[in-house]
C-alpha cells in the first residue's frame, strides 16, 4: 500500500518524526511542518459554544483562532503524513473525540492537502494523505469513501480536494454561523454564500449535483400526519427538489397513498434497532435514521423531522456539507434539520459504532453528535424550536410575533411537546397540561393548520383522531379547568370536525 511513497516524493510531516516512518519502509525526502500547538486552556466549548449572538452584526461573532503553519513554506510537498492524537485511555473526563489539539492536527493536514491540490491539481483532483492513529480519523474531514488502504494504525486516503476545500471555507467551529443571516439591509432574502460554498449547480463528474429532502417514519403512525403536512409545506415554500420518505412495514397502504399525494416518494426500509433502548419505547428503532446515508443516488440530502413545518424555502441548505445543523444543548447540534452526504461506507460505519457509542439522550441525535463532532452552525431560525423555556410574557410576545410574521421571519417551526395534529384545530392543547405549557403557542399552532386546511381529503384522512386520543384531550381539558389556568383555553368551544369523525 505504501510502495508509492518510496522514491522521488517529498513528504510533509505533521506531528510526526521522520524516524517514525521506518515501519513503512519509506525512503522519500521529508520536511517537518512547523506550527504552534494550541494552548491546553483552549476548550472544545470555545469553538462550539452553546449559544452565540447570531444577530449582532453582518459578520456575526468571531471564532478563536487555532495556530496554523506558514503554508507558503511547504508548497513543494507531494504527500502529507501525520500522527493524529487519540487519548482514549486518558484518565481525565475530557472526551478523546473532542480534543482541540486533535482537531488542530486534522485541520493542518487538510490545509496542506488542499494546498497540494491547488498547486498541482492532483490525480483527478485528489491528493494522497497518510495518517497514523489508534482512533479512526475524523469522518468530518477524511471520508471513508476516500480511504484507499489501511495497515494497522496507518490509514491512507486519496482525498477529494474540492470537497475538502468546501469544508475548510467554513468557520473553524460553531462559534460562528456557517450561513450568514444579517446584512446591511436586515435579514437577507438571497444569501451570499459564494465565498463559503461552491454553487449547487456546479458540475460533478459531468452531471449536476443530485439533491433531495428526506424524512423517516418507523414503529407507529404517530408522525404520519406531520409528514404529510411537512411535504406540503416544503412545496408551498417553493422547493422542487425530490422528496424521499423512508418508512417501515407499519405504514399502511392508505397512509402511503396519502403520503404520495402530499409529494413524498415512499421507500420501504428495514428498520434498525437501537441496542441500548428498552423494548417497546419510541427510541427502540430510532437508529433507522441511519438509512438516510443509503440514499446514495443523491449527493446531498436535507433531513427534516416530521414534526417540523417549513415556512421558507430551505434549498440554500444544499450548498452546505455534512454535517450542518442548528445548535442544541452545549456543544451539540439538533438533528431535526441536518445536511448529510449519503455514503454506503458511512452507513456501515454508523452500524458498526452503534454498540460502542453511547448516546447522551438514548436517541439518534445523541449518537450522531458523538460521530460528527465537527459540525457547522445554521441560524436557529432555520430550525426554530417551539418552546418558551423562561415562559415570561416578554419571551412569549417575541416568539408569538415571529410565528405570526408574514413573510415569515423563521424558516421552520419545530413542534416540541404535543403535536398540532394530536390536538383539535381550535387551540394548542399543550395549554392543558402543566409540564407541557412551555410548548404552547396559539400562533405556531395556527401556522400548522393553515397548511392542513389547504390539503385535499386524501391527505387529511390519516390526520383523524382515535377515540382514545379524544378521551385524553377531554380529560386534559377537565384537569386544566380544575387547575383554573388563567389563560382559560379549556373554555374554548371546540369546532374541529375531527371531534366527531
Amino acid at each position: 500500500m505504501f510502495d508509492e511513497l518510496r522514491g522521488q516524493v517529498r513528504m510533509g510531516l505533521v506531528n510526526i518524526r521522520r524516524d517514525e516512518l521506518l515501519p513503512l519502509g519509506v525512503e522519500g525526502d521529508a520536511v517537518t511542518v512547523d506550527f504552534d500547538r494550541v494552548s491546553d486552556v483552549f476548550q472544545w466549548s470555545d469553538l462550539f459554544p452553546e449559544w452565540i449572538d447570531e444577530e449582532e452584526d453582518d459578520k456575526g461573532p468571531s471564532c478563536p483562532e487555532l495556530p496554523m503553519p506558514d503554508f507558503s513554506r511547504y508548497t513543494d510537498v507531494d504527500v502529507v503524513v501525520a500522527s493524529l492524537p487519540c487519548n482514549r485511555s486518558s484518565s481525565t473526563d475530557k472526551p478523546w473525540n473532542r480534543d482541540v489539539f486533535r482537531l488542530q492536527v486534522h485541520l493542518v493536514v487538510a490545509h496542506m492537502a488542499a494546498l497540494k491540490g491547488r498547486r498541482a491539481g492532483g490525480a483527478d483532483g485528489r491528493v494522497r494523505v497518510v495518517l497514523r492513529s489508534e482512533c479512526e480519523p475524523m469522518m468530518d474531514l477524511f471520508r471513508c469513501d476516500d480511504a484507499v488502504g489501511r495497515a494497522g494504525e496507518w490509514w491512507m486516503y486519496m482525498v477529494d480536494v474540492e470537497r475538502l476545500e468546501e469544508k475548510l471555507r467554513l468557520p473553524v467551529g460553531s462559534c460562528n454561523l456557517a450561513l450568514p443571516l444579517w446584512g446591511p439591509g436586515g435579514i437577507q432574502e438571497v444569501f451570499n454564500v459564494s465565498e463559503l460554498m461552491t454553487e449547487t449547480a456546479a458540475v460533478e463528474a459531468g452531471r449536476p449535483r443530485r439533491e433531495a429532502y428526506a424524512t423517516v417514519l418507523h414503529s407507529s403512525d404517530t408522525y404520519l400526519c406531520g409528514a404529510i403536512v411537512l411535504a406540503q409545506s416544503i412545496r408551498r415554500a417553493g422547493s422542487t427538489r425530490d422528496l424521499v420518505l423512508l418508512h417501515d412495514h407499519t405504514v399502511s397502504k392508505p397512509a402511503l397513498r396519502a403520503l404520495a399525494a402530499a409529494g413524498w416518494s415512499p421507500r420501504k426500509m428495514k428498520r434498525i434497532r437501537n441496542p441500548r433502548a428498552a423494548r417497546g419505547t419510541y427510541n427502540e428503532y430510532n437508529y433507522s435514521k441511519f438509512r438516510l446515508w443509503q440514499l446514495t443516488e443523491y449527493d446531498r440530502v436535507v433531513f427534516v423531522d416530521a414534526d417540523i413545518l417549513v415556512l421558507r424555502d430551505l434549498d440554500v441548505l444544499f450548498r452546505f456539507p455534512q454535517l450542518t445543523a442548528v445548535g442544541n444543548d452545549g456543544s451539540l447540534f439538533n438533528s431535526g434539520i441536518m445536511v448529510i452526504e449519503p455514503s454506503q461506507c458511512t452507513f456501515e460505519s454508523l452500524i458498526r459504532k452503534r454498540r460502542t457509542i453511547r448516546s447522551y439522550n438514548g436517541g439518534d441525535q445523541g449518537f450522531l453528535n458523538e460521530v460528527f463532532v465537527w459540525w457547522h452552525r445554521l441560524p436557529r431560525r432555520v430550525n426554530y424550536l417551539k418552546n418558551f423555556w423562561a415562559n415570561t410574557t416578554a419571551e412569549r410576545a417575541l416568539k408569538e410575533r415571529l410565528f405570526r410574521a408574514d413573510p415569515p421571519e423563521v424558516w421552520s417551526i419545530h413542534y416540541l411537546g404535543l403535536k398540532p395534529w394530536t390536538c383539535y384545530r381550535d387551540y394548542d392543547c399543550n395549554w392543558n397540561i402543566a409540564d407541557q405549557r412551555v410548548y404552547a403557542s396559539d400562533a405556531a399552532h395556527a401556522r400548522w393548520w393553515q397548511v392542513y386546511d389547504d390539503m385535499g381529503e386524501v391527505m387529511r384522512g390519516p390526520c383523524r383522531l382515535s377515540e382514545r386520543r379524544k378521551i385524553e384531550i377531554a380529560w386534559d381539558r377537565h384537569v386544566a379547568e380544575e387547575a383554573a389556568y388563567a389563560d382559560q383555553h379549556w373554555k374554548i368551544n371546540v369546532t374541529d370536525p375531527r371531534k366527531w369523525q
